[in-house]
């Protein structure tokens, strides 16, 4: 289907749909039955109607989400212009972790979910990576909001915020909903939400429950499944009214998942065709003047789709008993340093990640390649009106979420690399805030935030072993990096809003908040501990000039500013300052001998020639327009935004790679390991992002609907620098573009609903996703293919019940969803990192299933 453009299929669509209603424009009378679904949001801590508010946001309520069959953020996102979301595609290996929402193209680059420029909150409490794998079978509303935030919703709120609402338990009715599904590869998803008056008219309780399970999408060679996925999650919620002024609610949530091995594939350097070895590209040199590079081993050109000739096989080991390790031969211990005598080992990786003492105090055991995670939490709001409209809130949290990750890290069937990877998470935070009267002309809100954040991983691998070295005489090979990640953060801060009506048209916003993030970042080594501490002071203010003049027209612009930390650099924190004893290979020119420090060593691979401990605070500043409609009595509504950002102080990658001592200060010897390590620092960039984004929905007959967004959008960097591609002569890309990030996106739903017979109808409902060409690279040399995803719906509903039949990727489309350059370590017993390749998450395969939803 490649060979039809994005703007034939769309548009055919539209037509074929519109032919089915049998009218394309509703007249004023039959207009006045119709009208598209009205939702009020609270995107800005009060209520407010969404074709209203001047900002731009995409709602959904538990109606769309119960009707379209959402199973995920992901589903969501992609009937939402400018926003990019894949719960299984993280930087190229596939799994649920760390998983990135892109708005608006803006991305850290890392994927750690504490340095998310997006935040999810559940109820008002921050979510730290939450959207992974929260379920959506207790919401009321999910509210997207594009832009900086952070005037409102705080922390990691630069460049939008995701509010997911839950559902508030009847204190009158007893109610009941129950949603099961079945489809083809293994997936099962059953989930029941069941909530009862406990004191008629003043206390309810909730009980909500999912188990979900996904099959195999791919076998290995090994024989092993690839993107078995299995959650299961249970929640409870209280809610009161003690009188009609005070509204209480405590809401508790536990799951639990446990994943196969992800599916990814890797692309790997030495077989890639047409290389760039050899060509030449008119960019700039280090210095920033105009060059003629001469580029090195790399892929050059749109990658092969999956199943196409040249195309890597989404393939690779899914054992925890490699048959190398049953060879008899020497180990090397890179941890304790030295070697372990001769011996068949085919128990190592058994005994190391699985047996073996915790690499994260506290993470969960884990007995197979894949992931386990368990996830506790908490959160309490009240809401108390007194004094004739004025408004008192409080909302409190606590989060806990523990993972452990066994990859077959190089991706590909070779036996060569395998790493362990924990993560330990655990927050709490408290807000509380008054509010004016929302009908008087001059409106006010004030309030205080406290966050609380303990975030531990490995950062880059944890343990990693090596099967073998050269021509396996060796192996395996255990290496370890320390257990870090920015892990500790104390935040609180204050902020406040004025809104003024300056004629009955015209209403003037200003928003501000001002916050104190102290940052932690620490290194573990056995019992020592170090750290590296860093405080940002950050104002963030919004003003907005909104202006009405009818009830069906929006027209508003605001100046924004997001706000960031910077990123600690915990090389830099725990980097020992004294001489070597014995002088090393120099790991920048091989043949050259010398023995200055590891402090020494960082320095001089930073562009300035000076460590750096933290980059400075970074500031997304934003200018947005934007008009929203209604039209033919609010059966046709749309809203068009253009907006200008520019990021400042956005961090860069940089890797170092330098011969180290041991991490305990305690047991540094003052003589270099065997190996140098090759890690990652960061430095500060900019970049311009700019765009234009069209929502709308449009009720055209009473039979027929249909929503329709499309994003364009356009990036490029004014100072960014890394020295992370061997094979790109230059560590300047001023002018480049944002990698993983299309500039043409869009979504087409209709649906056609007719009387069937007595109480029941029919309706078909179809599903045209586009996702245009990205970059896989900084470099902008390789990309993956723009492709379209179709899911067709057909099913019968009365009140209370819906059965339906459906088919998701109807094509079976096999392009691959995300790409990310990285190092090859596909190359046994090799330490250079000097081979790159891509990484790549195929679509999911084409499925067929039924869905049944019932509500009492």
């Amino acid at each position: 289907m490649r060979f039809i453009s994005a703007r034939t299929l769309l548009l055919g669509t539209v037509a074929a749909t519109t032919m089915l209603g049998g009218q394309s424009v509703v007249s004023p009378a039959s207009a006045q039955q119709l009208a598209v679904e009205e939702i009020v949001v609270t995107a800005r801590q009060r209520e407010e109607r969404l074709q209203d508010i001047p900002l731009s946001i995409a709602a959904f309520s538990a109606a769309d989400i119960r009707e379209q069959g959402f199973r995920d953020l992901g589903d969501i996102v992609m009937q939402t212009s400018g926003v990019t979301f894949d719960p299984r595609a993280s930087s190229g290996t596939g799994g649920r972790i760390n998983s990135q929402i892109r708005i608006r193209g803006v991305a850290t680059g890392g994927s750690l979910p504490h340095i998310q420029p997006v935040s999810l909150f559940v109820d008002g409490v921050y979510s730290l990576g939450g959207a992974n794998v929260l379920p959506l079978n207790e919401l009321e509303r999910v509210e997207i909001i594009k832009g900086p935030q952070s005037a409102f919703f705080g922390r990691n709120t630069f460049a939008g915020a995701i509010n997911y609402i839950t559902r508030t338990p009847s204190l009158e009715e007893y109610e009941m909903v129950i949603d099961a599904t079945a489809a083809t590869r293994g997936i099962f998803d059953f989930s029941t939400i069941a909530s009862a008056p406990l004191v008629e008219g003043k206390m309810a309780v909730q009980l909500a429950a999912r188990m979900y399970a996904r099959g195999a999408q791919y076998t290995a060679t090994d024989g092993g499944g690839l993107g078995e996925e299995e959650s299961n999650s249970i929640s409870g919620v209280i809610y009161a009214e003690p009188n009609e002024d005070i509204k209480i609610k405590a809401r508790v949530f536990y799951q639990e998942d446990d994943d196969g091995h992800p599916v990814s594939a890797f692309f790997r350097a030495q077989t890639l065709s047409p290389t760039c070895l050899g060509q030449t590209r008119d960019r700039l040199d280090d210095d920033g003047n105009p060059a003629t590079l001469t580029l090195g081993a790399y892929y050059c050109g749109v990658v092969p789709g999956v199943g196409e000739t040249g195309a890597p096989p989404v393939d690779l080991n899914t054992s925890l008993r490699p048959g190398l390790f049953a060879l008899v031969r020497p180990a090397f211990d890179g941890v304790n340093g030295g070697f372990l005598p001769p011996a068949a080992r085919p128990d190592y990786l058994i005994d190391t990640f699985v047996n073996g003492p915790p690499f994260v105090e506290g993470a969960p055991s884990i007995d197979h390649m894949g992931l386990v995670r368990k996830t506790f939490r908490t959160s309490l709001n009240l809401d108390w009106e007194f004094a004739d409209g004025y408004n008192f809130n409080m909302t409190g949290g606590y989060n806990d979420s523990d993972l452990n990750y066994i990859l077959d890290f190089d991706r590909t069937p070779i036996e060569s690399w395998y790493t362990n990877d924990p993560q330990v998470s655990r927050d709490y935070s408290v807000e509380a805030r008054i509010s004016s009267p929302g009908e008087e002309r001059l409106r006010w809100l004030g309030g205080a935030t406290y966050y609380n954040q303990k975030f531990v991983t490995s950062g880059a691998g944890g343990l990693a072993i090596n099967s073998c070295f050269g021509t396996c005489a060796v192996g395996p090979g255990l290496f370890g990096l320390p257990a870090t990640g920015g892990n500790l953060a104390e935040v609180w801060g204050v902020y406040g809003s004025v809104s003024y009506d300056i004629t009955e048209e015209l209403t003037f916003d200003a928003e501000v908040r001002y916050l104190e993030d102290e940052r932690t970042s620490e290194i573990r080594a056995g019992s020592f501990v170090q750290g590296f501490a860093a405080t940002y002071k950050q104002w963030t203010p919004r003003f907005i000039l909104t202006y009405r003049p009818t009830d069906e027209t929006t027209v508003y612009a605001q100046v924004s500013r997001g706000s960031l930390p910077g990123v600690t650099n915990g090389l830099v924190a725990i980097c020992s300052d004294e001489t070597f004893l014995q002088p090393y290979e120099d790991p920048l020119n091989p043949g050259t001998f010398i023995s200055i420090s590891e402090c020494d060593q960082l320095a001089r691979q930073f562009p300035s020639g000076e460590s750096q401990g933290s980059t400075p605070s970074q500031k997304l500043d934003a200018l947005e327009i934007g008009w929203k409609q209604s039209a033919f009595d609010n059966t046709l509504n749309f809203n068009l935004t253009g907006y200008y950002y520019t990021w400042k102080n956005l961090p860069s990658g940089v890797q170092v790679r330098y011969v180290r001592d041991a991490d305990d200060p305690n047991l540094r010897d003052r003589l270099p390991n065997q190996f140098p390590n090759t890690l990652g620092v960061s430095v500060s960039g900019k970049q311009k992002l700019w765009g234009l984004e069209l929502e709308s929905g449009w009720q055209a007959t009473e039979n027929l609907s249909m929503q329709f967004n499309a994003s364009w959008n356009q990036n490029e960097w004014s100072e960014f620098r890394s020295t992370s591609a061997p094979f790109y002569p230059s560590n300047n890309y001023k002018g480049l573009e944002q990698a993983r990030y299309p500039e043409w996106m869009g979504n087409l739903t209709t649906t056609y609903e007719d009387i069937l017979i007595n109480e029941w109808n029919w309706y078909v409902r179809g599903n045209v996703s586009y996702m245009g060409e990205q970059w896989v690279d900084f470099e902008n040399l390789a990309s993956i293919e723009d492709y379209f995803l179709i899911d067709a719906f057909l099913g019968v509903q009365r009140e209370g019940l819906r059965v339906e039949v459906f088919v998701r990727n109807l094509f079976d489309d096999d392009s691959w969803v995300n790409g990310s350059r990285g190092v090859d370590f596909s190359s046994q017993g090799d330490l250079s990192f000097s081979l790159q390749g891509i990484g790549l998450v195929p679509q999911q395969k084409r499925t067929f299933g039924i869905r049944t939803n019932l509500e009492f």
